[in-house]
């Protein structure tokens, strides 16, 4: 269990500042003002160019193959809503290093979410029991 966690937090990590990466880039090529063709195309090859895009589209690459290794362990239903631990994460983050505001409420849901995410890992040893018996069988 603690090898699946702790992959998925780095993996979360990983994925957690490639948003915020992907979000001071776009903060400082500006919002998509138009739905012509020839302008998206030139909007979105500026949009690669940017330095804090490339970081984030790499993070984000990062993040995906550590879930890969965490889908080799764990199954995707206990893995998944664990994602949840990047919201806390980005909004933690997007409050110190975007200066974005974040509102108590919001704060409430972060915390509800935390403790849907105890939850989660308490689940674990019947995920993990359930898995050995399926490699047992497998390979008798």
């Amino acid at each position: 269990m603690w090898k699946a966690i702790l992959i998925l937090s780095l993996a979360l990590i990983a994925a957690g500042l490639g948003n915020i990466c992907l979000r001071k880039g776009m903060l400082l090529i500006g919002p998509l003002d138009t739905l012509q063709i020839s302008l998206l195309w030139n909007y979105f090859v500026g949009v690669l160019m940017n330095p804090w895009i490339i970081a984030g589209i790499l993070l984000e690459l990062v993040y995906f193959l550590l879930w890969l290794a965490v889908l080799s362990w764990a199954d995707v239903s206990w893995g998944l809503p664990m994602h949840a631990m990047e919201y806390i994460f980005v909004a933690v983050l997007a409050q110190f290093l975007l200066g974005e505001e974040v509102p108590l409420i919001r704060w409430v849901g972060v915390g509800l979410i935390s403790v849907g995410i105890l939850f989660m890992i308490k689940s674990w040893n019947t995920t993990t029991e359930r898995l050995e018996r399926e490699i047992e069988h497998v390979t008798d």
